[in-house]
């Protein structure tokens, strides 16, 4: 009963954190001025998916103020 018991609390705890999880859906948009300017370590530990592209870093349009929170 109590190995039960655990594998449901277990099971609805990994479904809460997986479902909470954002899904950045925005366009790409410049984040600060050159690579060596923007932290991407910060950016990755938050999990903000970014671009870099001609030595500019580019993030989602709907993920720039979590990155803000995060990197400033």
């Amino acid at each position: 009963m109590k190995v039960l018991l655990r594998c449901l609390t277990l099971i609805t705890i990994l479904t809460i954190v997986c479902g909470c999880q954002k899904n950045y859906t925005g366009d790409y948009v410049q984040w600060g001025d050159t690579v060596e300017t923007v932290d991407t370590k910060k950016l990755k530990e938050n999990d903000i998916p970014y671009k870099i592209k001609d030595n500019k870093v580019y993030i989602p349009e709907d993920a720039s103020k979590k990155a803000t929170f995060c990197c400033t």
